[in-house]
């Protein structure tokens, strides 16, 4: 019996999410971000770069370390920041950053291997913050790594496996991740952006779908467009889905928000090709 979303979407919103966030906190390797920067001392914090000035504040005194999708080379104002400010180690992939005292916000470049350009606001403080930043791209997955994870065979996949796996695909760092060998990618064949929801307060860019079993799981990336906060409602959710969870926000702060406050992850899980399933949106 197939389910549309717009008829029991509370139930099933309900009851599932209730299941997959229980799930999803068991799991040490996913960092959970929160309206701000996590202040879990154990998280990495998961950025992705929207071509907005990305802020990083450094904590006085403490080395702060910022990852990138590749390689990097890295340019800021050293009369502005002399080593007795701030001095800076760039080990390929990975800058650390280590703050001797305060100071304001400064623009600076990253590099990376293609060329592309990000732009980090950085400033310190006392007592700031240490996690770890992970910079991600939105049309960018990280590549899986070639170990493989025998533990869960096809009939143990469930949509609670599924959206697990997805969110380990997006946001563990790359050395935690491990290739299934019942949930495998699967090609989305579909547009840059989708209307995914009934009405135009997001912007809504596909990222990447898994198939395990006889279901699918596509991860979204969510935009707020409007210049208010917005509350997540699983009942605009166009398409035909068995259920859906958001990541790692449900509420989003208005559009433009520094860090990423106005965006999230949507997970969905089909019986059907992402393609498929939102057919009903497009016509």
């Amino acid at each position: 019996m197939e389910f549309k979303m717009t008829r029991i979407a509370k139930y099933l919103f309900s009851f599932f999410a209730a299941e997959v966030m229980a799930a999803l906190f068991c799991i040490s390797s996913i960092s959970y971000a929160a309206n701000t920067l996590n202040t879990d001392s154990n998280s990495d914090v998961h950025v992705v770069w929207k071509r907005a000035p990305i802020e990083v504040t450094l904590p006085v005194g403490k080395e702060r370390f910022v990852t990138f999708p590749s390689g990097v080379k890295f340019g800021y104002n050293k009369n502005l920041l002399p080593s007795s400010v701030l001095s800076v180690e760039n080990d390929n992939q990975t800058l650390y950053f280590d703050a001797k005292k305060p100071f304001k916000t400064q623009r600076t470049e990253v590099k990376l291997n293609d060329g592309e350009i990000i732009l980090l606001d950085i400033n310190a403080k006392k007592n700031a913050n240490d996690n770890p930043v992970d910079i991600v791209f939105p049309k960018k997955v990280k590549s899986i790594t070639t170990t493989t994870d025998q533990s869960v065979s096809r009939s143990s996949v469930t949509y609670v496996t599924l959206i697990r796996y997805a969110v380990q695909q997006l946001y563990s760092p790359e050395r935690l991740l491990k290739q299934s060998s019942s949930i495998t990618r699967f090609p989305m064949e579909t547009a840059h952006t989708v209307p995914i929801f009934y009405d135009d307060s997001v912007s809504a860019m596909p990222l990447a779908s898994w198939q395990g079993g006889d279901y699918f799981v596509t991860a979204v990336f969510i935009e707020n467009l409007l210049n208010q906060p917005l509350k997540l409602d699983p009942r605009l959710i166009c398409g035909d889905w068995k259920t859906a969870s958001f990541y790692p926000q449900t509420t989003l702060s208005s559009h433009g928000t520094p860090i990423n406050q106005d965006a999230t992850t949507l997970f969905i899980v089909s019986d059907k090709p992402f393609s498929e399933a939102i057919q009903s949106c497009l016509n």
